[in-house]
């Protein structure tokens, strides 16, 4: 059983959300809470206390992509958005931040569940890029590499930065130029801050 934190500050979508996710017999909600603080404050209460944070994006005093902000780099669980607004932009900005998913509050419960279970083997899930292939067949860690590309980094300062051989880091960008059919170091960082990473 994964065990799930649920981040929502209505009351009636916390209840409902907790109760249908328990129902599926794949998950365990270890904690309703209602703020970004208040996930904050769980998290280093019970550091090993979850699987996979399920988070609101539209929450009072500060929203969910802030809330992610705020709890990197230390953060290692994954979390995944569950927000009213299905927006390409905000899914970008999610996923930029580390975010593992984002998922609109209309999804059926059964394509929720498949989701996170996706979400726990490692997958990002966002629905409103799987238009565009070529950002959504990124890994968390291709993109983590991308990311390091476009502010600059050698390779030796990416492996330092991302805790990886040298070795590793040459075969992440290698397959990065190959995703992104380019050549060389230039080209790559130029195709990467096209589609918006930065």
């Amino acid at each position: 059983m994964m065990r799930l934190v649920l981040v929502d500050d209505q009351a009636l979508v916390q209840q409902g959300v907790a109760t249908l996710l328990e129902m599926s017999g794949v998950f365990t909600v270890v904690a309703t809470l209602e703020s970004g603080t208040a996930l904050a404050a769980w998290l280093r209460d019970h550091p090993e206390g979850c699987d996979l944070v399920l988070l609101d994006f539209h929450m009072p005093a500060q929203d969910g992509i802030e809330t992610l902000k705020s709890l990197k780099p230390e953060l290692r669980i994954p979390v995944v958005f569950l927000s009213t607004f299905a927006d390409a932009a905000l899914s970008r900005e999610a996923r930029r931040n580390g975010a593992a998913g984002w998922l609109a509050k209309s999804v059926e419960i059964s394509e929720l569940v498949s989701a996170l279970k996706a979400v726990g083997t490692g997958e990002q899930v966002f629905p409103a890029l799987a238009h565009n292939a070529q950002d959504w067949d990124l890994s968390v860690r291709e993109f983590e590499v991308a990311r390091c590309l476009v502010a600059g980094m050698t390779n030796q300062q990416i492996a330092d930065h991302c805790c990886l051989s040298l070795g590793t880091v040459k075969n992440y960008t290698s397959n990065l130029f190959s995703k992104l059919e380019v050549s060389n170091r230039s080209s790559a960082i130029a195709a990467l801050r096209e589609r918006g990473i930065s």
